[in-house]
């Protein structure tokens, strides 16, 4: 095959909030490559485009968590963007100490457990000389 033109590979990230989190997204397009079989038909492609081969061009998208060190590498690469990076960073941060926060043990305290409390009874039962139940008094304690 004789490769006629071919076009470099593309790629861009971007990064938005979605949600509680910042998403990476990162676009790669893979250039056209437009080519003949042979030296001769390469000559009649490039002359009237009648033969030859154009490939597809090949898109991938990939979305991720963007990390901390993703968006601090990215304010770097894009100083025009650093305050629209440092806005998300800040962001990040707080979500991964809110997170820390959610992740601690909760700690409760009852401070009204006499409310609460079972109070101990004491019933007193009365029986007949037969010894039938004729009455029984609860009394809390």
């Amino acid at each position: 095959m004789h490769k006629l033109f071919s076009a470099p590979p593309y790629t861009q990230e971007i990064f938005a909030t979605v949600g509680n989190k910042v998403a990476r997204v990162r676009l790669t397009i893979k250039g056209s490559e437009i080519s003949a079989e042979n030296e001769y038909l390469a000559d009649l492609a490039i002359k009237a485009l009648s033969s030859g081969k154009i490939s597809r061009t090949n898109v991938t998208v990939g979305v991720t968590e963007a990390t901390e060190a993703d968006l601090i590498a990215a304010r770097n690469a894009a100083p025009g963007k650093a305050t629209e990076f440092d806005q998300m960073i800040s962001f990040v941060r707080a979500q991964a100490k809110a997170e820390a926060a959610a992740a601690q043990p909760l700690r409760v305290e009852i401070v009204n457990s006499s409310d609460f409390r079972e109070r101990d009874k004491v019933i007193r039962v009365a029986r007949d000389s037969s010894g039938m139940l004729t009455g029984a008094t609860a009394q809390a304690i």
